[in-house]
């Protein structure tokens, strides 16, 4: 999975028309915190998961602000998954057994994320908005009730506002924009538009 940010600066760069509802949509589904709730959530689980995401994607009210949001999220992950996460599992000699690659990752993400808070002007105005969406506006996820999205969205505001340290050395700008712009890019194509 992406940072929360990168996550944000694709829905920032797809939103056009769209309002803060869909970057919320963009970030909640990681208020999930339990790993296997997640996976199950993200359909890490499941055999096909770009089949499963189709299939949601089918089902998905293009209207719907905060569910196109989520979509987004799931599609960005997938991407993700596929190349970035397997390119850091590559920089260790393939995908480790057990969790301890973990917490040097979600470092490399973490500040991947803080970098891009902090140097993108859109940012902070951008989660201002967000926190200015009412709770009952969020469409049901699964797993997770409203106050866990926005707990976890003024959580994350807290911690950008508190993190300004340097750029990822895995994760520098330069590759967390090429991923971006690749990410909008091959959405508008799978969605459509």
């Amino acid at each position: 999975m992406p940072s929360c940010m990168i996550h944000l600066h694709t829905a920032h760069l797809l939103r056009g028309k769209r309002g803060a509802l869909f970057c919320a949509g963009a970030v909640a589904p990681d208020a999930i915190e339990d790993w296997r709730g997640k996976d199950h959530t993200h359909l890490r689980d499941v055999p096909d998961r770009a089949a499963a995401l189709a299939e949601i994607a089918r089902r998905t009210d293009p209207r719907d602000d905060f569910a196109e949001g989520v979509l987004l999220h799931m599609y960005a992950d997938l991407l993700w998954d596929e190349n970035q996460l397997q390119r850091y599992w590559d920089s260790l000699g393939g995908r480790p057994a057990g969790g301890d690659w973990v917490p040097e990752y979600r470092r490399q993400i973490s500040l991947a994320s803080g970098w891009i808070y902090h140097h993108s002007p859109w940012a902070r105005p951008l989660w201002e908005k967000l926190l200015a969406v009412p709770p009952e506006r969020y469409s049901p996820l699964p797993g997770m009730e409203r106050d866990d999205i926005r707990a976890y969205l003024t959580r994350n505001f807290r911690w950008h506002e508190e993190h300004a340290g340097p750029p990822s050395s895995f994760y520098p700008p330069t590759e967390a924009e090429a991923f971006v712009q690749a990410a909008v890019k091959r959405y508008k194509a799978w969605r459509g538009n």
